[in-house]
């Protein structure tokens, strides 16, 4: 028996890192089934940005090149020399608002001021999409005090999010550093601006605004509570949304992470636009060569649900196997999809 769905079979996007977007590493990814980068612009310069677009058009013009902007973003500052930082469970560390300073062990710089104000004492606070966890103890002369929960290894430029306390309003929908890496994608030729932390319609037309005439399509990214309570919105102000899984679990928690997806998901098929999904699709094959079978399930799960595209995160931008994570997700996207579509497997 047919089960046609008319659902998408989902493409494949790959976040590539500045110094690793050479017109080899590209191609490799592109052989291997990636149809879409994306370019993190919290790691990128308007010349690097320019740089990137050159080489990825070079391998193929076809290939879809996504933005990401910064918004209402919270993020460490670089550590020194890109260093990573080790935080050890118990271990005290002071928050500091203070875009200028390096990250230090022992001083978390964040790239955000008037925050700390909001932030009560017991407030859990989680860096890096959640790998490592602080619980805040105190204030001290506008900065916090907080314990580590969670240990880890902190690197530079990382997320943080204050769970359960909502980004004040006075923060933009867009940087000054947005604007700049706006203007660098526009005149480069990127084709989607993914705006992050949208917390409601006003964010994307601030977006729009920045974009004015370009034919440069705009993806809000749910990510954070406010999105969730907007959604609608959110949608009708969009071109296309992106689930972006990391922040989202850390705002809302990990339970009900696949619960917005899916919705995520309907809203989007039943309004006719794009969706992606993305974030730790295959995570383990950071150093490892071959996916879990709980992650082919993941993937799989989005492809039922009719997304249009799966989007690799760290897995090709810092992992150890960049190529075989493409591959392996091209070939399970296509299995599950001719399974959806044609019923060709029946163990009944």
């Amino acid at each position: 028996m047919s089960m046609k769905t008319n659902l998408p079979v989902a493409t494949v996007m790959a976040t590539v890192a500045d110094n690793a977007c050479t017109p080899q590493f590209i191609a490799s990814l592109h052989r291997a089934g990636m149809t879409g980068v994306r370019i993190n612009s919290a790691h990128a310069t308007p010349a690097s940005i320019a740089r990137m677009v050159g080489v990825i058009r070079s391998v193929d013009p076809s290939i879809v090149i996504l933005m990401d902007t910064k918004g209402a973003e919270i993020r460490t500052t670089a550590t020194v020399d890109d260093a990573l930082i080790r935080m050890n469970e118990g271990e005290m560390v002071t928050l500091v608002e203070h875009a200028d300073l390096p990250t230090s062990p022992g001083r978390i710089a964040i790239t955000a001021s008037g925050i700390c104000g909001f932030v009560p004492a017991a407030t859990p606070v989680l860096l890096d999409d959640g790998e490592i966890e602080l619980v805040v103890c105190g204030h001290v002369e506008g900065a916090l005090e907080a314990r580590v929960v969670k240990a880890g290894m902190l690197g530079a430029r990382k997320t943080v999010t204050f769970r359960g306390v909502e980004t004040p309003e006075a923060m933009p929908a867009l940087t000054e550093r947005d604007r700049e890496a706006i203007a660098a994608g526009i005149e480069a030729g990127i084709d989607i601006i993914a705006h992050s932390f949208v917390r409601s319609a006003d964010d994307v037309m601030a977006v729009r605004r920045a974009v004015g005439d370009a034919p440069v399509r705009i993806f809000s990214k749910i990510e954070c509570v406010r999105a969730v309570d907007n959604f609608r919105g959110i949608l009708e102000a969009s071109d296309g949304l992106l689930c972006a899984r990391g922040d989202l679990g850390s705002e809302v928690g990990i339970a009900m992470v696949p619960v917005v997806q899916m919705e995520t998901v309907k809203a989007c098929r039943k309004a006719g636009k794009p969706v992606i999904v993305a974030t730790q699709f295959l995570q383990s094959m950071m150093s490892s060569p071959a996916p879990t079978r709980a992650e082919a399930g993941d993937i799989a799960a989005a492809v039922m649900q009719g997304a249009d595209t799966l989007l690799l995160c760290g897995e090709t931008a810092l992992g150890k196997y960049p190529r075989e994570c493409v591959e392996w997700m091209k070939l399970i996207i296509d299995t599950t999809a001719a399974y959806r579509d044609s019923a060709s497997l029946s163990l009944s």
